[in-house]
């Protein structure tokens, strides 16, 4: 399962079936930036009518991960400097205050998910070559984060920096992961867990800049070639 399905049901729509499908091929970076999505031949793909595809595409034109253009119709989002650096300044502001807020208020419990998460999700970073499963722990310590706040407006607001996160990570999957201190999201959960604010405001703005930085410096020398 991605990172992107966060919900897991006994039942499932047609639609959110085919939210969920496009969602993935999106973020794994096999509908590149520019892909046009026509929802006959998406619908054929997917074994089902085009109604809940339609109905998965205005969802994703929620998420900021298609957009549609006169003319041309239904394309997945093309990642422009402009783009990212808004969805960097939300992602920082969001992520900011959700970590400051939950350096005053975590539970026991909560400090124990959040310790085996960041854990496991360093450990696939340095161990593993499996892409997407890096995505799907990153996807989900962050949300974890977002979540334990307590404020539904942080989660939904992070929710979609993510994904759009994502894709522009799936557009450049050929990328050399950021060089991280092997133990990043371990130390960014201390930070969190000292009990300041300031403390674990200061260190997620670090992790968001370590990762944010060298992924621009890596779009614009894609974007000389």
């Amino acid at each position: 399962m991605s990172g992107a399905d966060v919900e897991s049901e006994y039942f499932v729509t047609a639609a959110e079936k085919a939210y969920q499908a496009i969602l993935k091929k999106i973020i794994n970076g096999e509908f590149q930036p520019g892909t046009r999505l026509v929802r006959r031949p998406l619908a054929q793909m997917l074994g089902m009518s085009p109604i809940p595809v339609l109905e998965a595409m205005k969802r994703l034109e929620q998420d900021g991960l298609v957009e549609y253009r006169a003319q041309w119709g239904s394309i997945v989002t093309i990642p422009t400097v402009d783009r990212i650096k808004d969805m960097f300044a939300l992602r920082e502001a969001v992520e900011c205050q959700a970590v400051r807020v939950l350096a005053g208020s975590i539970t026991s419990v909560q400090e124990t998910a959040l310790k085996e998460l960041a854990a496991e999700l360093d450990r696939l970073r340095y161990e593993s070559d499996d892409t997407v499963a890096v995505n799907d722990y990153h996807y989900k310590f962050h949300m974890t984060l977002a979540e334990y706040s307590g404020f539904p407006s942080l989660v939904a607001a992070l929710r979609r920096t993510n994904f759009f996160w994502l894709l522009c990570r799936g557009a450049l999957s050929r990328r050399r992961r950021s060089p991280l201190q092997r133990e990043w999201h371990i130390r960014l959960v201390e930070c969190i867990l000292s009990g300041d604010p300031e403390t674990a405001d200061k260190a997620m703005r670090e992790h968001i800049r370590d990762s944010y930085i060298p992924f621009m410096e890596e779009l614009e020398k894609s974007a000389a070639v």
